[in-house]
């Protein structure tokens, strides 16, 4: 099992920017799909994941803060 997870929808393309970091920097980690249509995403357990629920104003810039530790 690896060490980073990624939860998200391939539909996506904040998850797809972080895919490509990961992939680019030739990372192991483990995809969880999040069904949106089903409103998965707002629902437990993926709202104690979800920092953009706790914190609104970054709800954009998440993708972009993963991509950059990992640079």
């Amino acid at each position: 099992m690896a060490a980073i997870k990624v939860h998200g929808s391939v539909m996506s393309t904040a998850t797809q920017r972080v895919l490509v970091c990961l992939y680019e920097k030739e990372l192991e980690f483990e995809f969880v799909p999040v069904d949106m249509k089903s409103g998965a995403h707002k629902q437990e357990p993926f709202l104690s994941l979800n920092v953009s629920v706790k914190q609104r104003s970054l709800a954009l810039f998440i993708s972009v803060i993963v991509i950059l530790f990992f640079l």
